[in-house]
């Protein structure tokens, strides 16, 4: 049943989409054609003395169209006189364009008038039947000096106010004291404009001074928020929302949008641990509440999708993402809202004259950090020295003689150099948005292309979008929203790379190849020492790994103003959604040369060639197939009215959504040739086959009532009651209220008639009971796990039980709570926000501390009993400015800090008190508390007798350690060993998270500078790692280890094939802050490009990561995951937008 209502609903899609493209055409071309047809008709009337008004009802009782206008600027009662009796329709046109200095513009059966701004308009005798009637018919001969000063409503002068004659060229601004002057008419009009507040027209009549008082517009409370199942002002928004525009970040050059996102929004943690072309930001709202899964949730214009759904979306075609981090703002999305909810509204059509948008960009990038590596030297010196250190016999063919240090003083390759290509990156957009009042479209297509700092190696992502709205009837409103993308992500196949395609250990490859072999001898791939050589697998002789994603979606809707109850709209909305993976890895044998060696322990190598030999890590050709389908369906009762100051909005919804999977993965070994990458050449000895298929359901009833009295005491309750397929059907359904309350203080009359300098000031706070079912599906079955297994000499396939079932378990449930203040404040220039949270997470899903015996047959299932409790707090805070009518600024800034703390989880039996995580955070770093380097004998005899390190007798050079406790109780015991490690950090994630921006604009030039920052973290550096082997070399810091000639140091004694255990020694503040990103453009002026037939043209230059201003780290980027994460970029792009 629910297939075929699925099967029903995409047809209806489908016949939708054809009637909307019919209609467009229809409306753009038959339409157009009858229209100035009609206007070509003849029509006799007398035209003398005759008002505007008649002129439009006799043109549209003749031709169909329907007039358009402004009351404000088009006085439909003006008089004119025409000397003719027959004219077309665009004849009476032309003539009053020309009289009155308007235009008309056809759109469809539609015509807009407008009124043409001027510098003077002259009276035309015998034509006006009466010029004064028309405002603006002033002579030069009849203007004056007007004069006056301008003020805000507390009485401060404005400086910079635009002040300008309605309908003329020109103006003014007013001075430091607010005065300005101005010519004008006696039947003219004054404009006065200025940033922040709301613009007024005030009549000169006859009067020569004229002092204003503009009031504070704090546009920022008209904003429209996008929230769950529906939108609100922000002015009566109770819940902790960010927002994030599409003008903001529409020209980024990023290849996923999580990147575009760090250090835009408070309360929002957004890392990006590598620089791998394609590879996506990790994104936490606020501080994780679970241990299991604390990804938040993702919805795209109404329908819940992924993070990689999410990544998959352009800049170009977002309208505006938001944000919902409290509990009340998410409660909508109930047993899924736990760790937050992030909306996104693309971009639809709007009514108006067609637009096309086209938006080009290139950009160069460059490793923000490659760490440096030991030349050969340092190298050969770092490996004697472990080899003494080890008292390695000093004939040990290990040990670099004195001619090959001497020959490594001069002769060094370094492999990364070698390898690397700084990346590029391409981006074009091309938009078309318009319509007319009955139907709005907008169409997007973009195509990303950047290359990898290695060959073979790059990412693709094309993308498309189409929307169309029309208004069928008066209340009937059809909606289509048709997307599909596809990315290709490209790379060398390498057998070691199983980090999620990251290539780190690649990359790691070239960072710590010796550098006392070069990569190419005789322009042969040097395969000496160990016979491989990573630039065989970015020159593609080992084979490819090959990825395709296509994703493909539909969303229809239909809303319906039922007209005989105002207020009252219905709404239906029906989403299909299908994915398809394709991998394709071929590994291949691959040719190099082994050259022959010199010097005393053979450590140099030649240019003679001893041999070629084949390196073979597998022959195979693996294939696998991944397919996703899913539909939501939703459908909406919602009512709002007004009944004097009391406003009640009210919401039902019921959706439903199902989701199936399947996959199947293939492979082949040693195929016929290595230019047949097809499974048919392959040997089928050795094949196999596999696959699977996974499903999941859920159905919902949501509902939300708001009551709002004169916008000032605001009440709003909601709830969510959720089932999912995922628990048993005793365990199914979860119910998941919030309750929220708004009150404006500047509403008051005691505020507002006192504090006249706060344009709003309100408090919030909310409530919510939320969930997350983020966990394993079906455990509340008995599972099984397929198996081989020996029967009577054979093998045979069979079952054996895995978990054992626990049909109790259920959804993780949150109870959240958020407080906070909003204020604007000088007329709207200045707004602040600020927030409390506090989250208990109880019945976390996870394992017991418990142990059954191996005769036992079965694990123990996962339960509900898990609680962590999080807090915070964040502010956020902006300023706009404008200095005259040319030059304008902004300041803003965000911070957030958030933490958790364990209450409840299972421990070991009889674990120690300190190794407890109870009662802290939990992402605390474990290791030792180092005292220093045992760098002189006098340390070293200080130390106790009997003293120990790991079980080894201390030795200089050494790190020692606290002595904390022993085996039994908590006093030093003499040695150094695992009861001595504990708790050296509170976070190794940033608690605190902050962003600041600022930019300006003159006269089209345009600068916006944004700074990221995440601080309180700690991060063990990875450089304690030694690597005596001669294949591979260390970092660079390892120079500078200590040596009887080198007691000083700054690390410690370079241990033969040791790493010395993590400790405060290698402990670093993980806190940065950097200049994330750089926008500087340039519109040419309109004159000039009007001249071009073009609208608008804007050239401008991206940067992004360009500066560390604060950074502890520094042996890699604090950002990075380790010193092996395949680098961040830096990125310079410059590109053009063109607006036809």
């Amino acid at each position: 049943m629910k297939k075929r209502l699925s099967t029903v609903l995409l047809m209806w899609a489908r016949c939708l989409l054809i009637y909307f493209l019919a209609e467009l055409i229809a409306f753009n071309t038959s339409s157009g054609k009858n229209v100035n047809a009609q206007m070509n008709h003849v029509i006799t009337e007398n035209f003398q003395n005759i008002s505007v008004r008649k002129l439009f009802s006799i043109i549209n009782q003749k031709t169909a169209v329907t007039f358009v206008f402004d009351a404000r600027s088009i006085n439909p009662d003006t008089v004119v006189r025409i000397n003719a009796r027959s004219l077309t329709a665009d004849n009476i046109l032309d003539s009053l364009a020309e009289k009155l200095n308007w235009s008309f513009k056809k759109l469809g059966n539609t015509i807009t008038v407008k009124s043409n701004p001027q510098s003077r308009i002259q009276g035309v005798p015998g034509q006006l039947a009466d010029p004064a009637r028309h405002r603006g018919t002033e002579t030069a001969a009849d203007t004056f000096r007007v004069s006056g000063t301008v003020k805000d409503t507390l009485g401060t002068p404005l400086v910079g106010v635009t002040v300008q004659v309605k309908d003329a060229a020109g103006g003014t601004v007013t001075d430091r004291n607010g005065h300005y002057t101005i010519q004008a008419g006696p039947n003219a009009a004054l404009v006065f404009s200025y940033i922040g507040f709301n613009r007024r027209e005030t009549s000169v009549g006859g009067n020569n001074h004229l002092d204003v008082t503009l009031s504070s517009s704090a546009s920022g409370l008209n904003e429209i928020v996008v929230v769950g199942y529906g939108t609100e002002k922000r002015a009566t928004l109770a819940g902790s929302i960010a927002t994030v525009s599409g003008k903001e970040i529409k020209d980024q050059p990023v290849a996923n949008l999580s990147n575009a996102l760090a250090g835009r929004l408070s309360g929002v943690r957004i890392t990006q641990s590598g620089g791998k072309p394609g590879m996506a930001s990790s994104i936490t709202i606020r501080a994780a509440s679970t241990w299991n899964n604390a990804d938040p949730l993702y919805v795209i214009d109404g329908v819940v999708r992924d993070k990689f759904a999410f990544d998959a979306l352009d800049p170009s075609e977002v309208d505006n993402i938001s944000i919902l981090k409290d509990g009340a703002s998410a409660a909508v999305y109930g047993s899924r809202a736990a760790n937050g909810v992030i909306l996104v509204t693309t971009r639809q059509g709007k009514e108006g004259n067609t637009a096309i948008s086209y938006s080009g960009s290139v950009g160069v990038e460059k490793p923000i950090r490659i760490p440096e590596a030991q030349n050969a030297y340092n190298q050969a010196l770092t490996i004697n020295d472990a080899l003494r250190i080890d008292n390695t016999p000093t004939n040990d063919a290990r040990y670099y003689s004195p001619d090959e240090l001497d020959y490594f003083k001069t002769h060094n390759w370094n492999w990364i150099d070698e390898a690397w290509k700084n990346p590029v990156t391409t981006r074009h957009s091309l938009s078309v948005s318009g319509g007319s009042p009955k139907v709005r479209y907008f169409m997007n297509g973009t195509y990303f292309y950047a290359t990898g700092s290695f060959n073979k190696l790059d990412f693709r992502k094309n993308t498309l979008r189409a929307s169309v709205d029309a208004d069928i009837t008066s209340n009937l409103t059809a909606s289509l929203n048709v997307s599909m993308d596809v990315r290709n992500d490209q790379k060398p196949y390498w057998r070691y790379d199983n980090d999620g395609d990251n290539m780190q250990d690649l990359y790691k490859a070239f960072l710590f190849r010796t550098q006392s072999v070069p990569p190419y001898i005789n322009g042969k791939l040097n395969g000496t020492y160990v016979e491989w050589s990573p630039l065989a697998i970015t020159e593609g002789q080992t084979g490819y790994n090959k990825k395709k994603f296509a994703n493909y979606n539909t969303i229809a809707t239909l809303r319906y103003k039922v007209p005989f109850v105002p207020g009252l709209e219905l709404k239906v909305m029906f989403n299909k959604y299908s994915r398809t993976d394709f991998v394709k890895q071929f590994s291949l044998p691959y040719e190099l040369s082994v050259f022959k060696r010199t010097g005393e322990h053979n450590h140099i190598v030649t240019d003679e060639l001893e041999s070629v030999k084949t390196r073979n890590d597998g022959e195979f050709l693996y294939e696998s197939y991944d397919n996703q389908e899913a539909y939501q369906l939703d459908g909406y009762i919602s009512y709002n009215r007004a009944f004097g100051p009391h406003k009640l909005s009210a919401l039902l919804v019921y959706e439903q959504a199902e989701s199936n999977g399947n996959n199947f993965n293939g492979q082949r070994n040693n195929f016929v040739s290595p230019s047949i990458d097809q499974l048919f050449a392959g040997s089928a000895a050795s094949q196999f086959a596999n696959g699977g298929g996974w499903e999941d359901g859920r159905a919902s009833y949501i509902g939300r009532l708001n009551y709002n009295y004169a916008d000032k005491y605001i009440l709003e309750g909601a709830f969510r009651y959720d089932g999912s397929v995922k628990f048993s059907t005793s365990r199914r359904w979860g119910f998941f209220p919030s309750m929220s309350a708004i009150w404006r203080i500047s509403e008051e009359p005691f505020f507002k008639d006192n504090v006249r300098f706060v344009n709003d000031l309100k408090l919030r706070s909310t409530i919510a009971l939320i969930g997350n079912d983020a966990v394993g599906g079906w455990q509340w079955m008995q599972r099984y796990n397929v198996a081989n297994g020996a029967v009577f000499g054979g093998i045979t396939s069979g079952i054996t039980p895995g978990s054992l079932s626990n049909p109790d378990i259920t959804w993780e449930k949150s109870v959240s709570w958020n407080g906070g203040l909003d204020a604007y404040m000088l007329g709207g220039k200045l707004n602040f926000s600020a927030d409390v949270f506090r989250t208990h997470t109880y019945d976390i899903l996870g394992a017991r501390q418990q142990s059954v015996p191996s005769t036992f047959g079965a694990t123990l299932p996962a339960e509900n009993y898990g609680v962590i409790n999080a807090k915070g707090f964040e502010l956020s805070a902006r300023y706009n400015g404008a200095v005259n009518k040319h030059f304008s600024y902004y300041v803003s800034g965000n911070f957030g800090y958030a933490t958790n703390e364990v209450k409840v989880q299972d421990q070991p039996v009889n674990q120690r008190a300190y190794k407890s995580i109870i009662g802290y955070n939990m992402d605390r770093i474990w290791g030792y508390e180092a005292t220093g380097i045992i760098r002189t004998q006098a340390d070293l005899d200080a130390l106790p007798a009997g003293y120990t390190i790991f079980g080894q007798k201390p030795e200089l050079g050494m790190l020692n350690y606290r002595d904390l406790r022993g085996a039994v109780d908590d006093k030093p015991d003499g040695k150094i060993d695992d009861n001595d490690a504990q708790y050296i950090a509170n976070y190794s994630n940033p608690p605190i998270n902050y962003g600041i921006a600022l930019g300006c604009t003159w006269k089209g030039l345009g600068l916006d500078l944004l700074f990221q920052g995440l601080a309180g973290s700690k991060t063990m550096i990875d450089v304690r790692y030694v690597q005596t082997r001669t294949e591979e070399t260390n970092f660079s810091y390892w120079n500078d280890h200590w040596t009887p000639e080198n007691p000083n140091a700054a690390f410690p004694r370079a241990a033969r094939n040791t790493a010395d255990d993590a400790s405060t020694f290698w402990l670093r503040n993980g806190s940065f802050l950097r200049l994330k990103n750089v926008n500087l453009s340039y519109d040419l002026p309109k004159a000039l490009v009007k001249r071009s037939g073009l609208a608008a043209v804007r050239v401008f230059f991206i940067g992004t990561n360009l500066l560390l201003l604060e950074d502890h780290v520094k042996v890699r980027d604090p950002e990075a995951a380790s010193l092996r994460s395949y680098p961040l970029m830096k990125n310079y792009t410059f590109g053009l937008n063109i607006t036809l």
